[in-house]
């Protein structure tokens, strides 16, 4: 059912979009993306982008693209004037405004296959991938680069496979459903240390204030449970069996998780576990966090499948819904009062936040992943090169 909603102005929702800093900020004239999500809030929203805006969107143009030789090219992550990419053979750093390589860190291809999203922390940078011709057994390496200089930091061997990763409070967390192995695994950064395994999974990388939420059956086929445990100890806050949360991101403060159960959208107290109600028959897949609103895009094989939906963060009203088909492929991004999503077909919409209007910007044709936007440039891949506009 929906809920009558007055719909906010153009002019209050970009306000919204810009009213709660991030920490840390854009630095010395530079663009700041450290993750996929953006934060480790997961939030896929960028409250310090102030250039590429609802008015401006139109006016990108094309700077600079990289050479097409890459092959399964992730969004990018920005900080301190470089621009990092990871593909499936290595990380390439490219200068910020010219978009010329600084250095490249090349995986051998006959040892590694399908490395994570890559993560850029307190001047490195940290990945995993899993190591191939083990029959019998889960095996990753981490890795810890330089960020400057690419040089290799710590190579971590991980006993188990990975999928998703975070990296929060000097810990790196990887996780993916193994075998033969704990389904999450927890390194400190600094010297590779195991501090602690878990048998569910870490479907998403946040952290709530350093707790974090795995969910799964224990185990090969054990018990159903959902868990909030400490990042540095890997200690339970609190478990609840029978419930499968699948985390999607954090309020700015961190003492929200916003959670997918089915087809329900809920609130998850990390500290109590307590669980409160906030929307209905969604399938959330990802969420986008904006101080006044909730961004949610459906999971498929749903009968809400590739629909974007706008809800008020407070109650959880839908204010509008736009079916876009394939949108539950990659995550929807927020930066400068404009939401861009990206769908199966290699398509981004560009759409304003107050209605789900279409905006007038660049096609950014052939885009893979989702965008990245940040200090006035708009960073799309096609899975081989790395494409930049800017105003």
């Amino acid at each position: 059912m929906r809920h009558a909603v007055k719909a906010l102005t153009a002019a209050a929702v970009l306000a919204a979009t810009v009213a709660v800093p991030a920490t840390p900020a854009a630095a010395g004239g530079t663009g700041w993306w450290s993750m996929s999500g953006y934060l480790v809030s997961n939030s896929a929203f960028n409250p310090n982008e102030t250039s590429v805006t609802v008015p401006t969107v139109a006016n990108l143009k094309l700077k600079h693209t990289g050479s097409p030789a890459r092959t399964g090219q992730r969004a990018p992550v920005v900080a301190d004037g470089l621009v990092y990419t990871l593909d499936s053979l290595g990380v390439t750093a490219t200068d910020e405004v010219t978009g010329a390589q600084k250095w490249r860190f090349e995986l051998d291809p006959e040892r590694f296959a399908l490395p994570t999203e890559l993560v850029h922390t307190a001047g490195q940078l940290v990945f995993a991938a899993i190591v191939i011709g083990q029959p019998g057994l889960d095996v990753s390496r981490i890795f810890v680069l330089d960020a400057p200089t690419g040089a290799l930091v710590r190579d971590i061997r991980d006993d188990g496979a990975v999928g998703q990763i975070l990296v929060d409070r000097g810990v790196v967390v990887v996780s993916a459903f193994g075998r033969y192995s704990a389904d999450a695994r927890a390194y400190r950064v600094a010297d590779g240390q195991l501090l602690w395994e878990q048998d569910v999974t870490m479907d998403q990388p946040v952290s709530a204030n350093g707790h974090v939420l795995l969910s799964g059956y224990a185990g090969n086929g054990g018990p159903l449970t959902s868990a909030v445990v400490d990042i540095t100890t890997g200690d339970s806050i609190n478990a609840i069996a029978g419930r499968d949360y699948r985390p999607l991101a954090t309020d700015e403060t961190g003492t929200k998780f916003y959670v997918g159960w089915g087809h329900s959208l809920q609130v998850l107290d990390p500290t109590t576990g307590n669980l409160t109600w906030l929307a209905s028959n969604l399938y959330p897949k990802f969420a986008v966090v904006t101080p006044t609103r909730l961004y949610v895009t459906s999971a498929s094989t749903t009968s809400s499948s590739g629909t974007v939906y706008a809800l008020n963060r407070s109650t959880g009203a839908i204010i509008w819904s736009k079916r876009i088909p394939g949108s539950e492929d990659q995550r929807a991004i927020m930066a400068g009062g404009v939401l861009y999503v990206t769908a199966k077909g290699n398509r981004v919409y560009a759409l304003n936040p107050v209605d789900g209007a279409p905006l007038n910007a660049p096609p950014f044709t052939g885009t893979t992943d989702q965008l990245v936007v940040t200090y006035g440039r708009v960073y799309a891949t096609d899975g081989t090169k790395l494409t930049v506009y800017g105003l």
